[in-house]
């Protein structure tokens, strides 16, 4: 395992029927759209000196306390410094439970209490969503697996791990 100090993070990458749709609107909108899957952000970016085994075990541990769940994602919105986000209708408990925990018994040091998480996929950035007012999708899926991501030099995803819920 890699045990440099680049900047990791946790993700879900969502496995969607209908995934090409979020897909098209981050062609548009995302300039990471081809170096990173559609993803819900667990823990942000952050470095740090445990390495990528602690990191593993430690999330190994927490996550056999999970069982998969399911989530649904349902209408756009854009945030005050115009992020354009796909919204959790569904899961967002479960998503908030593991947010929190990760962060409180993971790496407590990188919590910002400042931001309110709020469970969400990313689908870029606009000045208005006028011509997505249209959009009427639903996605979902059962979550099963958490991927701890190292972000390289070019911003591009490298997986170090996948991590299945409770053992499944």
């Amino acid at each position: 395992m890699n045990n440099n100090i680049g900047k990791r993070d946790i993700l879900i990458f969502p496995r969607f029927k209908n995934l090409e749709i979020i897909q098209q609107i981050r062609k548009k909108y995302d300039r990471l759209a081809d170096l990173v899957d559609p993803h819900i952000t667990l823990v942000f970016p952050f470095s740090d000196s445990i390495s990528d085994d602690e990191l593993i075990n430690k999330l190994c541990v927490l996550l056999k306390n999970y069982v998969p769940f399911a989530i649904t994602f349902r209408e756009i919105s854009l945030s005050d410094d115009n992020y354009i986000f796909l919204n959790c209708i569904n899961g967002s408990n479960e998503l908030l439970k593991l947010h929190d925990e990760i962060y409180k018994n993971i790496i407590p040091n990188h919590l910002n209490t400042s931001i309110k998480y709020t469970p969400h996929i990313t689908l870029g950035q606009a000045e208005s969503i006028d011509d997505l007012k249209d959009f009427d999708y639903e996605f979902s899926t059962i979550v099963d697996e958490i991927s701890i991501e190292l972000i390289g030099e070019d911003e591009e995803s490298i997986i170090i791990k996948n991590i299945k819920l409770g053992g499944y």
